[in-house]
């Protein structure tokens, strides 16, 4: 997996971060992924919390079919049955109460004059049950309810709940009549001396054992005057009803049985929560978002990842399995509660949408790379380059290439001379069969100049015999050629001779340019000195130049030495050969150029004779001809300075 540039990796962290706080987001304004992620919250707080045994200092005390079994009427709950427990409780040392009944509506008389009475003087703390219009009472049960409770403490019997009808969180109070009345078990902590928070705070509810109140121990009323006086001494009593389809709601702990509440045992777990500084389980929203991101960030990662898309999914599975592993694991361990749902929704999110801009960039860039290419070289190579664009370095990079320029002689004058229709369709066929041989043998067509070419091998891709690629191309160009200006000139026409200057070396070589107009082009002093050798040849009386760098790479092209060329503004001699054709590399003329050639090297006097012998044998040999004429005007080696580019 290639290392993305900065330029590319900025716009996958703003999609990492867009995701994670759009999942996040989503688990607060999206009412199913909400609910989904407080269940999957609630199944681990039901199942995995560590149980913690009935609460020391809480009891409820509750109303139940079998207690109504025994009076004359359900409803409203016998007053004076309620002032004598009241009494006993108090009687047996409880610390304070909790009354979770509306007083709302009169009964008998005398029963409730008993109750206010007792209300009145019970001599403990006791926080009774109110509500007001905005719970559904009347004005009527409103007055009733203010006129019975008087100066007792109140304490707001709301329980608020979620979208999925859940209670999560705290009461912590609601304004009646213009008072703030605090919810029944916040106010009853703070009669106790508890530090109560102001606003509301996640219920963290207890595990106990058995039963629905695992938690608390639990008794109904008709049993309470005969439990042993230790078992309520010192204890915070909440009572309240346990009866089927009255005051139940659902609570997190419903997520492993669906079994529902009483709201007497809900406003105990609150009222526990409270005294003992329990906090719930959960993460902050910093913490929250940490998690969100990695998981965004691990998508992303899926999405650039070089491998096929099966795998790809075997990867985000096995990410998402371990997320959820790990949540579950490590709320069983330590308590902590990591979201999973938003985590997982920002993973596949994150993934598809890094996928769909990553192949968004791959398609631009892949047609970017056959617009950038396919002038250039063959079809073959800018396939492979389409399919992995890790072989291209754009924007420039320092390699080996061999390169050649090409030169048509007299190309300037045969413009002149001819008319414009008739000379370039000749030029635009010669170059369409000299582009087509460097397309062949898959070479990069860096630039056509009117009649000159300039064509490199070992770029874009590697070409490990780059040389030799080069060499073949050089040659196949050149039989093309010399079989073009025969073709011509049978039909009337004077076609120049092609030139070819060839070097290998270093250079820089990329797209240069910018997104409307680059070029692909290669820079430095290998790829001067090849143009330089394409201009030597009109000195040296050759078709073909090469210098040797090229020409040791190239075992099954036979050459014979020019010498050393001090190219213009150059100081060290450059050593070029010229390439042979099989038959001419066997014939006896080079077998006695080469001799010549040794003597010259050697410095010994008898190579001028050797090379005048050969001029004059040969007279189409302009090379033979120069080194004769060279020492005869007193040079000696095989250094050629060029005064002329």
């Amino acid at each position: 997996m290639r290392l993305m540039p900065m330029k590319e990796l900025l716009p996958v962290v703003a999609i990492a971060l867009a995701v994670a706080a759009a999942s996040l987001a989503a688990t607060q304004f999206l009412p199913f992924v909400g609910a989904v992620e407080r269940w999957v919250d609630d199944l681990r707080v039901a199942t995995l919390s560590p149980p913690e045994g009935p609460h020391p200092d809480i009891v409820v005390v509750t109303v139940t079919e079998d207690t109504l079994a025994q009076l004359p009427y359900r409803s409203p709950f016998d007053r004076q049955i309620l002032a004598v427990l009241l009494r006993g409780l108090a009687g047996k040392g409880i610390r304070a109460v909790g009354l979770d009944v509306l007083f709302d509506q009169p009964t008998e008389k005398v029963k409730d004059m008993v109750m206010k009475a007792v209300l009145k003087s019970l001599g403990i703390p006791v926080v009774v049950a109110a509500a007001g219009p905005d719970d559904g009472l009347t004005e009527r049960q409103t007055a009733y309810l203010d006129g019975f409770l008087g100066a007792a403490k109140r304490g707001h019997a709301h329980l608020p709940k979620d979208g999925a009808g859940t209670v999560r969180r705290t009461h912590p109070g609601r304004l009646i009549d213009g008072a703030l009345v605090r919810g029944l078990a916040p106010a009853l902590a703070a009669e106790l001396g508890a530090n109560v928070p102001e606003a509301s705070i996640p219920i963290a509810y207890r595990m106990g054992g058995d039963g629905d109140s695992p938690a608390f121990r639990v008794f109904p009323i008709h049993t309470v005057p005969h439990l042993p006086p230790a078992w309520l001494e010192g204890k915070v009593v909440l009572i309240g009803s346990d009866l089927p389809g009255t005051d139940r709601h659902r609570t997190p702990l419903s997520a492993a049985d669906g079994k529902t509440m009483p709201g007497v045992l809900i406003h105990a777990h609150i009222l526990a929560q409270i005294l003992d500084g329990r906090r719930a389980p959960g993460t902050g929203l910093p913490a929250q978002f940490a998690v969100v991101l990695a998981l965004a960030a691990l998508g992303i990662l899926f999405a650039v990842m070089d491998v096929n898309i099966p795998l790809k999914a075997a990867a985000g599975a096995g990410g998402l399995a371990a997320l959820w592993v790990g949540g579950f694991a490590l709320f069983m361990s330590g308590g902590v509660l990591l979201p999973l749902v938003a985590p997982s929704l920002s993973l596949v999110l994150s993934a598809a949408i890094g996928s769909a801009y990553l192949g968004r960039r791959d398609r631009r860039q892949k047609r970017f790379i056959r617009k950038a290419f396919s002038r250039y070289v063959a079809s073959a190579v800018v396939d492979q380059l389409v399919e992995d664009p890790g072989k291209l370095s754009l924007g420039g990079e320092r390699r080996e290439i061999s390169c050649f320029f090409t030169d048509l002689e007299g190309f300037t004058s045969m413009v002149e001379k001819n008319e414009p229709s008739e000379v370039l369709p000749l030029l635009n066929l010669y170059l369409d069969g000299m582009c087509s041989i460097a397309r062949d043998h898959e070479g990069t067509i860096d630039k056509i100049v009117g009649d000159a070419m300039d064509v490199f091998f070992n770029a874009p891709l590697d070409q490990p015999d780059h040389r030799a690629q080069a060499m073949r191309c050089v040659l196949a160009m050149n039989e093309f050629a010399n079989a073009f200006v025969a073709e011509q000139a049978a039909n009337g026409f004077k076609f120049g001779k092609t030139r070819i200057g060839v070097n290998t070396g270093m250079a820089v070589v990329g797209n240069f340019g910018g997104d409307a107009f680059f070029d692909y082009t290669g820079h430095g002093d290998t790829v001067n000195t090849a143009a330089r050798l394409e201009s030597v040849n009109k000195f040296l009386g050759t078709t073909i130049c090469v210098a040797d760098a090229t020409a040791q790479g190239c075992p099954d092209v036979a050459f014979r030495p020019v010498g050393e060329l001090v190219l213009k503004g150059k100081t060290l001699g450059l050593p070029a050969s010229e390439p042979l054709s099989a038959e001419a590399a066997a014939s006896p003329e080079i077998a006695r150029y080469n001799e010549a050639f040794e003597l010259m090297l050697a410095g010994d006097p008898g190579a001028l004779p050797a090379f005048e012998d050969l001029a004059k044998d040969c007279p189409r040999d302009t090379l033979a001809a120069l080194h004769a004429r060279r020492l005869r005007d007193g040079d000696t080696g095989i250094t050629i300075v060029l005064k002329d580019k």
